[in-house]
């Protein structure tokens, strides 16, 4: 290479290393150091936290209706195993299994051919002493024959009478008849069966209306009086069903503790059933103007409860007392006004004085 190609070569070198000087002057004089230091001053300053996002409700003064729950029991309104109070044979049985039965139709008729024949004999012996009886007294009016042979003759027509109307009256026990009317169940005899005094022929049962025994705990049960008012649901129906209080037991049960009460409700078609378990709702006592908020809005702690009340941009603890409690919401006694914001959410997250910001106002 020639000494002139050599003195450009170091030329344009020195070119170079100063362009690079020119624009990396700062990192190398150590230029950025105030900008550092007042972006070190600038992080030292503390940030103002970020507002959480909750949601609230504005509570309101309302009328509360206390309730409680208890199991109960759906009981027919009449019941009743049909049977013979006398014995005999059965000739004809005169229904169908699970038909409707009227008050006084037949279900049963058991042999009466003696009790018939028997009748049929006084009823003969009847008419003699009457006819007897009718010659006494004209001969006594004759006096032709003395008082006491038509008194006599005219006794034996009473005593017969007598024995017709205690034939008659077996007669009508030899005819099974439905005390009331109802639903028959299933036959438990057959036709040409001895029938014994006190053996169940078939179940009876009226169902409309129907009535319901339930079970309230003592300190309840001088809210309940009778006829006042019951919702109660059964399992497998979805609708609910209204019953009056008619009774209720003159004791405590001194094992549970309860008081027995009976209802009633009507029941057309037979859609209830007698037997089936029921979940009743008993309404005690009303308040007014009370307030309500949602159960997740109570904190608990470990002497009280809380609720979180939004003021001025920040969620400010309150301590409440709380009464009657039902599924989803929870009565305040005291600690709250009527107008108060509520935190509902988000209380997991929230410190009392932290910032908050209500996403949504219920």
């Amino acid at each position: 290479m020639s000494r002139k190609a050599t003195r450009i070569a170091a030329l344009l070198a020195i070119a170079l290393l100063a362009a690079l000087f020119f624009f990396f002057q700062d990192d190398i004089l150590g230029g950025d150091q105030p900008q550092k230091a007042a972006a070190a001053e600038t992080s030292d300053q503390p940030e103002a936290p970020p507002q959480t996002p909750v949601e609230a409700m504005v509570t309101q003064a309302t009328s509360l209706r206390d309730a409680i729950s208890v199991n109960g029991s759906t009981v027919p309104n009449e019941e009743v195993a049909i049977t013979s109070e006398v014995a005999g044979k059965i000739i004809s049985i005169n229904f169908r299994e699970g038909d409707y039965a009227k008050a006084g139709q037949v279900l049963v008729q058991l042999d009466d051919d003696e009790l018939q024949a028997e009748r049929k004999r006084l009823v003969v012996q009847r008419q003699l002493n009457e006819k007897i009886a009718e010659r006494l007294k004209a001969l006594y009016n004759k006096e032709g024959v003395s008082l006491q042979e038509y008194e006599v003759a005219a006794a034996e027509v009473e005593k017969t009478e007598a024995d017709i109307a205690l034939v008659d009256a077996q007669l009508r026990k030899r005819v099974v008849r439905a005390p009331f009317a109802g639903r028959l169940g299933l036959r438990m005899v057959s036709e040409g069966s001895y029938l014994s005094p006190g053996t169940p022929i078939v179940s009876l049962v009226s169902i409309n209306p129907i009535k319901l025994e339930f079970d309230v705990p003592e300190k309840y049960s001088r809210s309940i009086e009778t006829g006042g008012r019951v919702d109660f649901r059964l399992d497998g129906k979805a609708d609910s069903f209204q019953a009056t209080v008619i009774a209720k037991e003159p004791n405590i049960d001194p094992e549970t503790r309860t008081l027995r009460f009976k209802a009633q409700a009507p029941n057309p078609g037979g859609r209830i059933l007698p037997g089936a378990f029921a979940d009743v709702k008993v309404e005690l006592e009303e308040y007014a103007g009370t307030i309500l908020v949602p159960t997740q809005a109570i904190v608990p702690e470990l002497n009280d409860k809380k609720v979180f009340r939004y003021e001025n941009g920040k969620a400010q603890p309150v301590v409440v007392t709380t009464g009657i409690r039902q599924e989803r919401n929870i009565q305040i006694l005291e600690g709250l006004n009527a107008g108060d914001t509520i935190i509902t959410t988000g209380l997991l997250q929230i410190q009392p004085g932290a910032p908050v910001r209500i996403s949504k106002l219920n």
